[in-house]
């Protein structure tokens, strides 16, 4: 039998993240809800002689109802959306899973799910894990991308008054071409030696 306990994490996370969204939900629920209430009350105050003369106890009660009631409502209203969105998304888990085992030939029962899931999961934590490797080979490459154009604007640099290295009076640094330094214009004379092989009549 498999561990129960990834499942058990599993629900105290959807937990967890049902009480932030009702904790959302209610606050943006009462902050909307006690502004209708003020708005009422206030027009009410305002335009209805009857309501002016009522105790400004009975006014911010109305208006605290009217809070209760967006935060109850507002907290509600998103859990309800997130418990579908679950639903929803686990019945295509399972419907999935149901597939790939009658695919295999293997009846789907709760334990088969279970295992599929966990196989699952960790293809996709062995994928996560050799995308990271991958971004981690890439800022790598990038380093060593960003030492070579940094040598290269040394190089190019060599010698200009503007560079702050000093080079041999009169000449300039060597162009350089994809990293490799490109010897050109220079008298035969100048010409760096070449190795003659020496042939035997």
């Amino acid at each position: 039998m498999t561990d129960p306990v990834p499942d058990r994490g599993r629900r105290l996370a959807q937990q967890q993240r049902a009480y932030e969204l009702q904790l959302i939900g209610g606050l943006q629920g009462m902050a909307w809800w006690t502004l209708y209430g003020m708005v009422g009350v206030g027009l009410l105050h305002r335009f209805n002689p009857t309501f002016r003369k009522q105790t400004w106890a009975i006014k911010a009660f109305l208006v605290s109802s009217a809070s209760i009631f967006g935060l109850t409502i507002g907290a509600d209203d998103y859990l309800l959306k997130y418990e579908s969105a679950q639903r929803d998304q686990e019945n295509a888990i399972r419907r999935e899973a149901r597939n790939a085992l009658a695919a295999k030939g293997i009846i789907a029962t709760e334990t088969e799910i279970r295992r599929w899931r966990a196989a699952q999961q960790a293809e996709r934590d062995a994928i996560a894990e050799r995308a990271r490797e991958a971004l981690d080979n890439i800022e790598g490459v990038e380093n060593v991308e960003a030492g070579s154009v940094a040598r290269l604007a040394r190089a190019r640099n060599f010698g200009s008054p503007d560079s702050g290295v000093e080079g041999v009076e009169g000449v300039e640094g060597p162009p350089v071409v994809e990293g490799v330094a490109v010897v050109e214009n220079l008298p035969v004379s100048e010409s760096l030696p070449v190795a003659e092989s020496k042939k035997e009549d």
